[in-house]
């Protein structure tokens, strides 16, 4: 069984307890006579020791990938072994495939490039030849199994124990998702996060370019009925601007947020997620960044993070609601 980071060796141990007391130890639960069943928790290692852990091709002519995801990772919310192929079809077009969401399309050279570049990311020639599987555990822990054939005859394989934590399955995922998508294929990517109207908005960066804090948003005077006042905060400047047409400020906001895909920003989403900072993982509400849209009184968009590089990749939508806020406060 091969035991990749803590967190991994305290679920799998978990797993195995409650194999045990499902099982017990050794017992046998059914199936025929004088054929005994696997003991829980016993390992069958197949490991080839002579595979070469160094894989020179980068072209890959083949590969075949099944690992499992958990339900908040997946399209449909459901705990899933998926498996994707890339081989020949039946009159010889390089194919990849996907067997739960039941998608293929001809393969061409962006999606093998990704996921080469996967391979080398995580060193996983360096685990070429391993074969470790562990008996009786919970089926999200099943084999997980990488094969990849290239061009140069060389191969790439192993199977262990699944983790559903494991960020190269993860990115594999997620490199035939998108691909699929831009080929038209939906299928694998997550839904929407929210589709209904913006009722509230909050965007914060601790600084705005310019080394000043800048914090705008949206907000009900508590002793007027109601009455929807924006503010802004600049450094040591705050200012607020009673709304004269909410519903058009906020369609306005609403126009503007769903103008970008912000399903890989979403806080929630652990499949796409944004880049954690150590920052981020101690003080989860102390970011440089964070961006609130609500639908609603239960319903949320949620994006905070301290790292620049997704800072970056918001900019353009950054500005353009602070644009938007500031057109507000310049023409009153």
């Amino acid at each position: 069984m091969i035991n990749r980071n803590g967190k991994h060796i305290m679920r799998i141990t978990a797993a195995l307890l409650s194999a045990f007391a499902l099982f017990g130890l050794g017992g046998c639960q059914g199936g025929r006579q004088n054929e005994p069943e696997p003991i829980a928790g016993g390992v069958t290692d197949k490991t080839d020791r002579g595979a070469p852990k160094t894989i020179v091709s980068k072209d890959i002519a083949e590969l075949y990938a099944t690992f499992c995801l958990e339900g908040e990772w997946s399209p449909g919310r459901r705990t899933s072994f998926y498996t994707f192929s890339v081989k020949p079809d039946d009159v010889g077009t390089l194919t990849a495939s996907e067997s739960v969401a039941g998608v293929g399309a001809p393969a061409d050279k962006a999606l093998l490039t990704a996921l080469q570049e996967i391979v080398d990311r995580y060193g996983l020639a360096g685990q070429n030849g391993e074969h470790h599987t562990t008996a009786g555990l919970p089926p999200e822990f099943g084999p997980c199994t990488l094969s990849v054939h290239y061009a140069s005859g060389e191969k790439l394989t192993f199977t262990y124990d699944n983790d559903p934590d494991a960020a190269w399955a993860k990115e594999m995922y997620l490199a035939f998702a998108d691909w699929f998508a831009s080929k038209g294929i939906d299928a694998l990517l997550p839904p929407e996060t929210v589709t209904g109207t913006v009722t509230d908005v909050h965007v914060f960066l601790r600084d705005d370019g310019s080394g000043k804090l800048c914090d705008y948003g949206i907000w009900s005077e508590p002793d007027d009925e109601g009455r929807r006042v924006i503010f802004r905060c600049i450094g040591d400047e705050e200012t607020e601007l009673p709304l004269a047409d909410e519903q058009a400020f906020l369609a306005g906001v609403e126009r503007i947020m769903k103008s970008y895909d912000l399903r890989r920003y979403d806080t929630r989403s652990a499949l796409y997620g944004y880049e954690q900072t150590e920052e981020d993982r101690n003080g989860p509400f102390s970011n440089d960044m964070e961006l609130v849209f609500w639908f609603g009184k239960d319903e949320q968009l949620f994006i905070h993070t301290s790292a620049q590089s997704e800072i970056d990749a918001l900019r353009p939508l950054l500005d353009e609601l602070l644009s938007y806020f500031n057109s507000y406060f310049d023409a009153s």
